[in-house]
């Protein structure tokens, strides 16, 4: 099967962030790393995204139920990334049964709170990544632990505009390589026990294997830019991830 080697490189930059934290996806996080850097999409970089263990099954689902036969069309990695219409393709009993039985959470959450979540989840939810971040509270990488506001605000897809490029970011370990921009972004948070997104904020990210330039408004995954996004891409991202932040309200 020919892989879209645009979409690949593509998912390549939104999978790495969590993958250098050892968060998800196989011990291969010098290799990731490599083909992020050096914008290379070939076979050895298929093998590494498809044992993503939460990441390739959502991909094969959107792919499957929308006839396309490259879970890396990008057309597939933008719907789980960012949310695009082959969403709404998926069935519901195909979607319960990804959620219990493909990502194992029958294994890994008690019935008393496996069954609200799924259920809440096939109601309104999507196949998409930030729906998944918001309401499944627990995370399903390499660590079964229950979700925080932190981590679902780093683990969640969000957007901000580049306002600076800085050469050092003094103090910040986490961020230890790439090229490091100031961006004004929202924060998750908490109001009257509600989540929404929190007026703009300035906060430093880093740039592997991208270079946008300043004004540009860029994705980000766990403080790393994943991609430039376009007019439509943006609307997109800002419109599920608020649905999907409607639906977690729901549960509170």
């Amino acid at each position: 099967m020919m892989v879209d080697s645009h979409g690949l490189l593509l998912c390549s930059r939104y999978s790495f962030a969590p993958n250098s934290l050892h968060y998800c996806g196989p011990e291969r996080q010098n290799d990731l790393k490599a083909y992020v850097a050096d914008g290379i999409a070939d076979d050895g970089l298929t093998g590494i995204l498809n044992r993503f263990e939460t990441l390739y099954p959502y991909l094969s689902l959107i792919a499957r139920h929308n006839d396309i036969r490259d879970p890396f069309d990008r057309r597939v990695v933008e719907a789980y990334w960012l949310g695009n219409t082959l969403l709404h393709g998926i069935p519901v009993r195909a979607f319960a049964t990804h959620l219990v039985d493909t990502l194992e959470l029958k294994k890994k959450a008690r019935a008393s709170v496996l069954h609200p979540m799924v259920d809440r989840m096939v109601e309104g939810g999507l196949p998409q990544h930030t729906f998944h971040v918001l309401n499944i509270f627990i995370r399903t990488g390499h660590h079964t632990v229950l979700q925080t506001l932190s981590t679902m605000d780093d683990c969640r897809i969000s957007w901000g505009r580049v306002v600076k490029r800085i050469e050092h970011a003094p103090g910040n370990k986490k961020h230890d390589t790439g090229a490091h921009y100031i961006v004004e972004t929202k924060s998750l948070m908490y109001k009257n026990d509600l989540l929404e997104l929190g007026i703009p904020e300035l906060k430093t990210v880093v740039g592997v294997g991208i270079l946008p330039a300043i004004g540009d408004v860029v994705s980000i995954h766990w403080g790393y830019i994943c991609d430039v996004l376009t007019l439509r891409q943006q609307g997109n991202l800002s419109r599920y991830t608020s649905l999907a932040i409607q639906l977690a309200n729901r549960s509170i």
